[in-house]
């Protein structure tokens, strides 16, 4: 069905349920769409993107849009502060930093581009 491949929208409040909720819909999308393999780094991706966001303290938008057997993942918010990438790794008792350096790894690219008013965080998953 052409239809299942359409991109997918869904707006989210800054709770800590937020990033359970989107890998949940990611799930769905990508069974819907036969992207089963890309489940766990995808899945680790949204829910670091959406973690991110949900720090934020306001309500966004994630966007699944599937493309040529990979999946981009789209994090919108109204923030206008750039994600910044921080080595966390040598502080164990650090809480965060350690995010966007996991997105990195397991993304095939990831970014940061302005809609607007709106920033739009980034990444594409491939097999």
């Amino acid at each position: 069905m052409i239809e299942s491949r359409l991109p997918y929208e869904i707006s989210l409040s800054p709770n800590t349920a937020a990033a359970p909720c989107a890998r949940l819909v990611l799930k769905d999308r990508l069974r819907e769409w036969g992207l089963t393999e890309l489940l766990e780094d995808a899945g680790t991706v949204t829910g670091e993107l959406v973690a991110n966001a949900a720090r934020l303290g306001q309500v966004f938008t994630v966007r699944l849009i599937p493309e040529d057997g990979a999946l981009l993942v789209e994090v919108v918010d109204s923030s206008p502060d750039e994600p910044q990438i921080r080595d966390a790794f040598g502080d164990a008792d650090a809480e965060g930093g350690r995010g966007l350096l996991i997105v990195a790894a397991l993304a095939a690219g990831w970014g940061v581009r302005r809609e607007g008013r709106r920033k739009v965080v980034w990444a594409r998953v491939a097999p």
